[in-house]
Order: structure tokens, then C-alpha cells, then sequence
């Protein structure tokens, strides 16, 4: 009874740290048209409750795409972006619903999979396609609302993804999947937290026969313009050609995507735009892990434990380091090394010593391959140590693990 306390308490601390972030005010417009020389033209205003923010022009590598992104977060966590195939991929925020659950899928949250898109696919199909292998994860618990997502390639096809109770919905190649803001496309009964979401909506799409050229898809976003848009941006998709404003500025920069990404991996900052002092890409990545567990077993009686363990990442899905472990008469101190199959199974082994003797471990449980803040995981776990006679604790075994 104990150890369930431990682990409630745990869980509370974790859940109220992340809960009392500031929630992200989101009230964007997103539109696509096709203008005077047919090309595909996508038109944005990103709304927030934070200025500044960075725009990104990351090179091809592994077979990956090339792209341009816009994000406040991360490279890892872009708002929008454009790649080198002429796909568009942009969210805006809308009210919670219940996204599908799916434990067995690697775990992404929400904003993630907008670079993990642009990466991968060329057009819409190959987008759509890209969704259902992944847990996808919102909600301000983790720092970001509820989003939808608005996908557009060079040749005109669009659709907009919603995960709304419990299914993911797809409204594709018709009138209703070329303007979104903040309310659900396909279920609007729902309602907006933004007031203006449906006026937006309506000037939007009323005005989108008139868009004809850069300008007019600008004149088009001022109209829809909110004291708190931060940038408003215009992608040519087929020229590969990107025009950014930064908040009320009356100066459009324009990007060559294909020029851009000649120069190699860079950025600016937006608040400073900089054109000659370029922001140094460098790709997100965490090596190190922080791991508290606690457990519960048997060794002639009931005996709960505490553990701490740091690992670094060696090969893709290995990790190894050490374990201190605090059972009820005695501690534990050793190396493991982990190892995660089919994306959420976890198989590790651990040469330790108890107190005075040596021993093995070996655990086996779940642990999906998981990018919200704190990952849990749950399995299986058997020590032996080796005295005389042979003594085995078999446990069940659970906490959370923190990247770095």
C-alpha cells in the first residue's frame, strides 16, 4: 500500500508541473488558391501569445527531405513549413476532444509531426499516410492545445486531419479543405475557443476567389489579422518561394527555398532578421536518460524498492549505464544495458551488486518509443542473486523516464 502511494504521489507531482504551464493562445488562418499563373499559393497568419520565433531552411539528408519551417519551440516542434517536393503542412489550434489511443505506436506530440511530414512525403496521399503510424499526443498537459492540421502539395490537392472522439477524420480535395482556423472542419458544432474562428472562416472562404497573386493573398490575411498575430506568411509551392511579415513590419521578406538550402542548414531570428548573421542549425537530439522506477515483489516477503538509473544512448533504441537500487534490507549498484524492439518493447539486462553478493536482472515490459516530456513504462522484472541458496525477486516494475 505503500508503494502505491509513492507512485500516486509521483504521478500528481508530474501531472501539476506540467499542468501549471501557461496554456498557448493560438488563432491562426490558414488558406490555399491557385493564382493568375496557376500556381498553388498557401497563406497563413500564426496567432500566439508570445512574439519572436525563428524560420529554419534545413538540407536534405538520409533520404529526407529538404525544408523550410517556422516554429518558437524547437526545430523539432515547427508551427508550419514548406519542403523541397512543394508540400505544405501548417496546424491551428482548436478545442479538446479525444484524440484516438493507440499505446502500441511510437508517440509523438502533436507539433512534431509537422517536420516529421515535410521529411517524408510529397504529396497529401503520402501525408495521410504518415499519421496512423504514430500515437499522436496534445493537450496543454504537455504544453500545446489541440490542433488540426491543413496539408496542401504543388499540385493542388489539400486536405485538412482532425483527431476528434476518438478517430482521425480527413476532409479532402473540396471546398471545405482549403481555409481552416480554429474550429473543427468537420464537426463545428463543437464550437471555437477563439471568438473570431468563425468570422475568420467565413471572410476567408468568401474572399479566396479573389486571391489571384502574393499580393491580394496578403491583402487577404490583413483582413483576417489579430492583435496577436506574430507572422503572417505566403508559400508558392511551386516556385518554391516563401514570403514572411513578422508581426505589423510593412517589409515582406521573400526566401528562395532551392537558394536557401544551397547555403546548408541555417535559420534567422525573426525578431531581428538578420539576413547577414545566420542562426547555426543543429539538429535536436537527446543522449542521456534519468530513470526513477519503483517496484513491488518477493523474496520470501513482500519487498517494495526505489531505483534511479542514467543511461546514455549508444545505437539507435540501445542504451546502457548504471542502476542504484533500494530494497527494503539491502542496495543494489550495477551497469545495465537496454535495448527496444518493435518500437515499444523493452528488454534490458543488469550485472548488479546486493550489498555483499553479486547478481543478474532482467526486465521485460513496455516502453514506446515516446517523445512527450516524461515517458513511462511498465514491466516485468527478475533479480537473482547469487548466494547460497540462489535468491530470485520477482517484480513488478514501473516509473518514468526524463531526456536530455
Amino acid at each position: 500500500m505503500k508503494m502505491v502511494k509513492r507512485i500516486f504521489i509521483f504521478i500528481l507531482i508530474i501531472f501539476t508541473f506540467f499542468l501549471i504551464f501557461p496554456k498557448e493562445i493560438f488563432a491562426c488562418t490558414i488558406f490555399y488558391t491557385i493564382d493568375k499563373k496557376g500556381h498553388i499559393l498557401v497563406g497563413r497568419n500564426f496567432d500566439n501569445d508570445r512574439d519572436g520565433g525563428r524560420i529554419w531552411f534545413i538540407t536534405s539528408r538520409d533520404g529526407l527531405h529538404g525544408m523550410v519551417i517556422l516554429e518558437q519551440l524547437g526545430t523539432n516542434m515547427p508551427y508550419e513549413g514548406m519542403n523541397d517536393a512543394g508540400l505544405f503542412i501548417g496546424i491551428s489550434a482548436v478545442p479538446n476532444t479525444m484524440p484516438p489511443l493507440s499505446p502500441f505506436k511510437p508517440i509523438r506530440i502533436s507539433l512534431e509531426m509537422v517536420k516529421i511530414v515535410l521529411e517524408r512525403a510529397k504529396t497529401v496521399d503520402e501525408a495521410l499516410n504518415i499519421f496512423p503510424k504514430y500515437y499522436v499526443v496534445f493537450g496543454t498537459f504537455l504544453g500545446n492545445p489541440m490542433v488540426h492540421y491543413m496539408i496542401v502539395d504543388k499540385e493542388g490537392n489539400s486536405a485538412i486531419l482532425e483527431y476528434i472522439d476518438g478517430k482521425m477524420v480527413v476532409i479532402k480535395n473540396n471546398t471545405d479543405s482549403k481555409v481552416m482556423t480554429n474550429h473543427f472542419i468537420s464537426k463545428p458544432e463543437l464550437g471555437s475557443d477563439s471568438k473570431t474562428s468563425f468570422e475568420r472562416y467565413e471572410i476567408t472562404k468568401e474572399s479566396l476567389n479573389n486571391v489571384n497573386s502574393v499580393d491580394d493573398a496578403y491583402d487577404l490575411l490583413r483582413k483576417v489579422n489579430q492583435k496577436t498575430t506574430v507572422w503572417s506568411t505566403v508559400y508558392n509551392l511551386n516556385e518554391q518561394k516563401i514570403y514572411l511579415r513578422y508581426k505589423n513590419f510593412s517589409f515582406v521578406f521573400d526566401f528562395n527555398l532551392k537558394e536557401e538550402l544551397s547555403k546548408g542548414s541555417h535559420g534567422y531570428d525573426l525578431s531581428l532578421m538578420n539576413l547577414e548573421n545566420p542562426l547555426t542549425y543543429k539538429e535536436s537530439k537527446n543522449n542521456f536518460t534519468l530513470r526513477i522506477h519503483f517496484g513491488s515483489g518477493y523474496i520470501e516477503e513482500k519487498n517494495d524498492y526505489f531505483g534511479v538509473s542514467f543511461l546514455i544512448s549508444s545505437l539507435k533504441d540501445k542504451k546502457y549505464g548504471i542502476e542504484m537500487i533500494k530494497f527494503k534490507d539491502f542496495v543494489g549498484i550495477g551497469v545495465v544495458f537496454e535495448k527496444r524492439y518493435f518500437e515499444w518493447l523493452h528488454l534490458s539486462m543488469g550485472i548488479m551488486r546486493y550489498s555483499e553478493n553479486m547478481g543478474i536482472n532482467f526486465k521485460f515490459g513496455w516502453e514506446p518509443d515516446n517523445h512527450i516530456p516524461f515517458k513511462p513504462f511498465l514491466a516485468l522484472r527478475q533479480d537473482f542473486i547469487l548466494e547460497n541458496p540462489i535468491k530470485t525477486i520477482f517484480s513488478i516494475n514501473t516509473g518514468f523516464n526524463f531526456e536530455f
